[in-house]
């Protein structure tokens, strides 16, 4: 397994559950806490890594992974809003030019009505 390949398992992990100790929880087994008697020691023994079902993860690695996934999350979200933002904005550019267009147009039509009267008036 190349580093890529891990990082993305652990973002796996980090995503997969809310807290370390859910994921301490997900390593052990029934059988385990059935022979430790205790919880907590099946946690430690999942965090050196001697006991789980996969990926050894210490608790300040899970949590520094969990806030990047977090901040990616979050810039992914704002990236997302401006980019409609920005197409919304380029969408009323389109509809103000269009506007603009269409009054430029009517004005234009006024005007040469307007001549065209003016000339006709002229010529009687």
């Amino acid at each position: 397994m190349d580093q890529d390949e891990g990082l993305a398992s652990v973002d796996n992990i980090v995503t997969q559950f809310n807290t370390y100790e859910d994921f301490l929880d997900s390593q052990i087994t029934t059988v385990d806490l059935y022979y430790l008697e205790d919880e907590s020691l099946a946690h430690q023994l999942v965090e050196l890594g001697y006991r789980g079902t996969g990926e050894i993860l210490k608790r300040e690695d899970f949590e520094a992974r969990k806030a990047a996934v977090e901040i990616a999350r979050l810039a992914e979200r704002t990236q997302k809003k401006k980019k409609k933002e920005e197409e919304k904005e380029e969408e009323e550019k389109k509809k103000g030019k269009k506007k603009w267009k269409k009054k430029w147009k009517k004005k234009k039509k006024n005007n040469n009505n307007i001549n065209n009267n003016n000339n006709n008036n002229k010529k009687e």
